[in-house]
């Protein structure tokens, strides 16, 4: 049985697309634990080396900071690193 591909959302190339918490924890009072979109302007684009389990390669606008977060949690070789 074949999956329906999804409509990948494209690289913004005004603003980093990764999504960082937001500094609320169960321990903090008041705030709702969550996540929020980064507010830099994005350096790179990342583009995944392999498909993922949809058949597709997903690619991403990343700040300095973030991409480096994103190399030390997925590897040195999970995406191409390309300059804006």
């Amino acid at each position: 049985m074949k999956t329906k591909k999804v409509k990948l959302t494209p690289p913004d190339k005004k603003r980093c697309q990764a999504e960082k918490p937001n500094g609320y924890t169960f321990m903090t009072l008041g705030g709702v634990p969550g996540l929020e979109r980064c507010k830099n302007k994005p350096d790179f684009i990342c583009t995944e080396n392999k498909p993922g389990e949809d058949g597709q390669r997903g690619s991403m606008s990343l700040c300095i900071g973030c991409t480096s977060v994103m190399r030390k949690q997925l590897g040195r070789d999970f995406a191409t690193i390309a300059l804006i």
